[in-house]
């Protein structure tokens, strides 16, 4: 849980630091026109210059601080794209049913992460080919694992 809370600071962190650059590159933009667009009689002396440029070096920290937040090599970057990988796929109906049986049986005997072809077939009721063409489509889509043994398959979650 500490975790989960740490990686959702870490996002909140990013998404300020991205703010603020964003925000100070504005800033930094509107200062650099601001000569152009006052007339030089507006800036007589040497208050407005100090001013602009005391403007000037806080938004350059500013863009600077945030730069150094979001490259910063220490940071875990996996740990705020790790949600996105853990999402199972869109499956079909017959696919979570034979995920629901091999997970129901790496749940009663543990020892054991595969199941016998046959035997899946006998328990999902489908018929042979139609089995085999959905094992097949999972195999390429990586949720399962098919090894030849013998002369039967095994089935395994990857």
């Amino acid at each position: 849980m500490i975790d989960e809370k740490g990686s959702g600071q870490s996002k909140k962190m990013d998404y300020m630091a991205k703010l603020t650059l964003a925000l100070g590159s504005f800033m930094l933009i509107l200062l650099f026109s601001f000569p152009f667009v006052l007339g030089s009689e507006s800036l007589n002396g040497t208050a407005p210059y100090l001013l602009y440029s005391l403007f000037l070096t806080s938004v350059g920290i500013v863009i600077g601080i945030s730069l150094t937040w979001l490259n910063d090599p220490s940071r875990d970057i996996s740990e705020i794209k790790k949600p996105l990988k853990t999402q199972m796929p869109m499956l079909s109906a017959d696919e979570m049913a034979v995920i629901d049986i091999l997970l129901s049986n790496n749940i009663s005997s543990p020892t054991s992460n595969s199941m016998w072809q046959a035997e899946l077939v006998k328990q999902t009721g489908f018929s042979d080919s139609k089995a085999s063409r959905l094992l097949s489509r999972m195999e390429k889509s990586g949720l399962i694992r098919r090894i030849r043994d013998g002369m039967g398959k095994r089935v395994e979650l990857n």
